[in-house]
């Protein structure tokens, strides 16, 4: 306690007291237990802020939107990321597969299926599949995306199911509808809310504004309502309302491994060339006289392997150092980049040198993970339930579908998980299905088929080779190499 503090507690003790917590408080914070809440020499330059997702968002959406694009246009790796990313996750397509109960519910509803995904883009380019893929790379490219769902005149449509799906980028979310602007109520760059902040629709462009005749401002832009949109985000925070560029985190350190790479090119070229200076009095003639190419440009310089006579100059050749780290360097960068994407090293690079079978196990059962939350916490409820629902509401309405009370349940069937060793992969799931840890549908189901589907293909199939008395060895009713030993009669089936 200090001399002053001493002589106001003489006088007021109470005061003196506060005083003295008071600068307890003030030691304390500076001295946090937690080093990264702490204020010093080496936190000085670490800025956090406490604004909310949706605040954060909003500075920064369309600024990474367009440098997230620019790096999938001018870089391999922005690409590649892309394409590993929609392959595994959206594959040729998540199939839906109606499981009522019913053979003849389910065999109706699958022929109209079919039929409408075929036929499912109001611009007829893609399939239903195609446009699932395209809706996530856009998401993941700029952040998020949407699926408009346009029920159609039956005149106009010409098919069973009068219904189309119209895929739009996020730039058409007009984000300058914003209530913090004072321009629009319950509105949050473009997105309408209601009570608990519940979406209620979503303010659209007409046309991209990024078009040369797109009509810009908040008036281009109309509400359209939630119930006819599938609108596609990745969630990082609670209350998060529109989705940020899955690049974010790696944009700034792709820039540089890409100008690090132009600079090794250019090292590279420089010392490929046979380069000299030239030393010479003041006043005295150049040896090397410039010379003019056939356009009429003046140039002087040292072709590959020529010796000049140089009289009585001298001449001296640069020596550029070979010493690099570009290579630790580059595939550090590279590391980095495959981790900040949620992909593997070898998926980004292709570079399989030091892998084995155990280290691609290992690798691409995390990767596995993260498509699997991908596919189930985002794209299938947001996207493929909603256009599930609307299909069979207008299918019912359209009366190509009789009326159920408990509706048609759907499965949804995702792509085949390609094994990295077939015969061990393969081994050990029918031990696990044989064991009771998974189910023979979920094993089917796991290669990217409808069981129901293939259990009737296999039906089908033997019925017809039992038929006309030809065993194979693909059967697996019979032991290995085709011998009948211990193998279940066949109703039906002539002797071999």
């Amino acid at each position: 306690m200090n001399v002053l503090d001493k002589v106001i507690s003489f006088f007021d003790p109470v005061s003196g007291v506060s005083r003295a917590a008071a600068r307890q408080l003030l030691r304390s914070a500076e001295q946090r237990d937690y080093s990264a809440a702490q204020f010093g020499r080496r936190n000085k330059a670490w800025r956090g802020r406490g604004t909310s997702a949706t605040t954060e968002v909003a500075g920064a959406l369309s600024t990474l939107r367009d440098r997230a694009r620019d790096f999938v246009r001018n870089g391999w790796a922005g690409q590649r990321i892309l394409d590993v990313l929609t392959s595994h996750v959206i594959g040729t397509g998540i199939v839906t597969v109606p499981n009522t109960g019913s053979d003849r519910d389910d065999n109706r509803y699958r022929l109209l299926r079919e039929e409408w995904e075929n036929r499912s883009d109001i611009e007829n380019v893609l399939n239903y599949g195609g446009q699932q893929a395209l809706m996530l790379r856009s998401m993941v490219e700029g952040g998020d995306s949407v699926l408009r769902m346009l029920p159609m005149k039956f005149e106009a449509d010409g098919s069973n199911v009068p219904f189309r799906l119209q895929g739009l980028e996020g730039d058409l979310i007009d984000s300058s509808r914003d209530s913090l602007l004072g321009k629009d109520r319950n509105v949050r760059l473009g997105v309408q809310l209601g009570e608990w902040n519940t979406r209620e629709g979503l303010y659209l462009h007409s046309t991209h504004p990024g078009d040369g005749f797109a009509v810009l401002g908040s008036e281009g832009s109309k509400l359209v309502e939630w119930k006819d949109l599938c609108y596609l985000y990745r969630p990082l925070r609670l209350g998060q309302l529109r989705g940020i560029s899955w690049f974010a985190p790696i944009l700034l350190n792709a820039k540089e491994i890409q100008d690090l790479m132009e600079a090794a090119i250019v090292q590279q070229r420089t010392q490929a060339s046979f380069a000299g200076f030239l030393k010479r009095a003041p006043g005295a003639a150049n040896p090397l006289v410039t010379k003019k190419e056939e356009d009429g440009t003046k140039v002087t310089r040292i072709e590959p392997g020529q010796i000049q006579d140089i009289g009585e100059s001298d001449i001296v050749f640069a020596n550029p150092s070979s010493q690099s780290v570009f290579g630790e360097a580059y595939k550090a960068g590279l590391w980095a980049m495959a981790a900040g994407a949620g992909i593997t090293y070898d998926q980004l690079t292709g570079d399989l040198t030091q892998a084995n079978y155990s280290s691609l196990r290992a690798g691409k059962i995390e990767f596995r993970r993260l498509v699997e939350q991908v596919q189930w916490q985002v794209f299938v409820p947001m996207v493929c339930e909603k256009v599930d629902r609307r299909f069979e509401e207008l299918a019912v309405m359209a009366g190509k579908l009789r009326p159920r009370k408990d509706g048609y349940r759907v499965d949804h069937i995702m792509p085949a998980v390609e094994p990295i060793d077939p015969k061990k992969d393969l081994e050990a799931d029918i031990l696990a299905v044989r064991a009771g840890r998974m189910s023979p549908q979920s094993f089917i189901s796991a290669w990217g088929y409808d069981w129901r589907k293939v259990v009737k293909d296999f039906s089908a199939f033997f019925s017809f080779a039992d038929a006309n008395n030809v065993p194979l060895d693909i059967d697996p009713r019979r032991p290995a190499n085709g011998a009948r030993a211990n193998a279940a009669p066949v109703e039906g089936a002539q002797n071999d």
